[in-house]
């Protein structure tokens, strides 16, 4: 048969099979080189003649990430519909305490971790405070909080054998007479606890401080409300107890009562009603039960509070010649210090200062002030008088308001002409605390041990 006699579509045919076996050709070429560098790789001759196999370590791709690896949060598309968010965002927390009480309040109290970073040194380490150049020692023991301790104020040259003080924060560095002070473990929250708490339709989520100890008193308590704005009001109290306190209960003044049982030292009292109603609380302890009445319940900042939790005041100066008759003269001293606080008698009709420049001006704006009713009900009450000299007298005092208590002041004495009257300080210092200024200005008044 002649090309010329060939059909065109046999033509394409042709091309196409010739084509389809060049294709084939070529493959095949590929698989037999490629079988022959594998054999190569497998099979090898080493001195001996010997053919032995060359062992090739295959890469298998991970399929499951490492325990280790980061988990990572991507951020919302552009797109998402905006979230608002929520009052906590953060890992579950851990649960101290939960109930429901038999008037339908439901409360629960997480653990809401602790408060600032602690580091721990190896050795006494010596620090110094920030604004003030005196350098203290805290012991292997202490621990520091890293807000007043940095890398810059710590250093291995600054690593000292001395015995050690409190803390940071507890006692200011270099004051005489309270070396090993430490403030007891209550006195300062160590974190946070989170309460959510439900009644009927309303909802309340508050928090608190959490305690390393329980106070002294075997009672520590922190009192919420919520339903304000259900128009539901219910009261909920937190409490941590000492162990082997079996069964605590409070008794409002409206004549609800709640009782539940202490959980590694946490429980919680609720009921229905206004925050504002007084409560007692008892405590079911091994001695029997112990009662604590409203007015007597524990308050950071109360007496007992500043007694346990301030470093102990600097001490007043040591006695010196002392006056013919000691009692007489310190009666006349608190005789004269009761009735310069006497506002029956006007201070223009009194002999009860060394110095009056200012202090009229003084009081005047203490009564035109916010703080007038606390300063005219405020209670003042000499603890310790000490005579330096038969005419000079120091004396400690606590003055006590409807707002708070300021203890161990100091005052000073003086017998003039035959008379002991107060120094202008003292009235100074105390109308300060309410607004009051003294024009000349004086200092507050401190023992030479301060």
């Amino acid at each position: 048969m002649r090309i010329d006699d060939t059909d065109p579509d046999e033509m394409d045919d042709l091309d196409r099979r010739v084509s389809r076996r060049a294709w084939l050709m070529i493959g095949g070429g590929i698989v037999v080189v490629a079988a022959l560098v594998a054999g190569f790789l497998v099979l090898r001759e080493d001195g001996t003649g010997d053919t032995t196999v060359n062992t090739v370590p295959v890469l298998v791709p991970e399929t499951e990430p490492e325990d280790t690896a980061p988990d990572v949060q991507l951020p919302p598309p552009v797109n998402a519909f905006p979230d608002f968010g929520s009052d906590f965002v953060g890992d579950p927390l851990e649960l101290l305490y939960q109930r429901v009480t038999d008037t339908g309040v439901r409360v629960a109290v997480h653990d809401n971790g602790n408060w600032g970073q602690f580091v721990e040194f190896e050795g006494d380490v010596e620090f110094v405070a920030p604004g003030n150049p005196a350098p203290a020692t805290i012991a292997t023991a202490d621990t520091v909080t890293a807000d007043t301790v940095t890398a810059d104020t710590v250093t291995a040259d600054t690593v000292t054998p001395s015995a050690g003080i409190a803390p940071p924060g507890t006692v200011p560095p270099g004051v005489p007479g309270v070396p090993g002070w430490v403030p007891a473990d209550w006195c300062t929250p160590v974190g946070g606890m989170r309460v959510s708490m439900t009644y009927k339709d309303a909802i309340g989520i508050s928090n608190g401080s959490r305690y390393t100890a329980v106070r002294d008193g075997g009672l520590t308590l922190t009192l919420f409300s919520a339903g304000y704005a259900e128009n539901e009001h219910f009261r909920v109290l937190v409490l941590q107890v000492e162990e082997g306190t079996t069964l605590a209960t409070a008794t409002w003044a409206d004549g609800t009562v709640d009782s539940a049982a202490p959980v590694k030292g946490w429980v919680v009292l609720a009921s229905p009603g206004d925050s504002t109603v007084e409560f007692d609380i008892s405590l079911q302890i091994p001695n029997g039960m112990k009662n604590v009445a409203y007015d007597q319940l524990p308050r950071d900042g109360d007496l007992e509070w500043q007694k346990a939790c301030n470093p102990p005041p600097p001490e007043l100066p040591p006695p010196g010649e002392q006056p013919d008759d000691p009692s007489a003269a310190e009666q006349e001293v608190r005789d004269v210090f009761d009735l310069l606080w006497n506002r029956d008698v006007p201070l223009d009709e009194k002999v009860v200062l060394d110095d009056t420049t200012g202090v009229a001006d003084a009081i005047e704006q203490v009564d035109n002030g916010g703080f007038a009713g606390t300063a005219q009900t405020a209670l003042h009450t000499i603890t310790g008088v000490v005579f330096t000299s038969p005419t000079e007298a120091w004396f400690t005092y606590d003055l006590n308001t409807d707002i708070t208590d300021f203890t161990n002041r100091f005052g000073i004495a003086y017998r003039i002409d035959g008379v002991w009257v107060i120094s202008r300080a003292v009235i100074c210092q105390d109308l300060a605390l309410a607004g009051g200024q003294c024009i000349p200005f004086i200092d507050e008044i401190r023992p030479p041990s301060s």
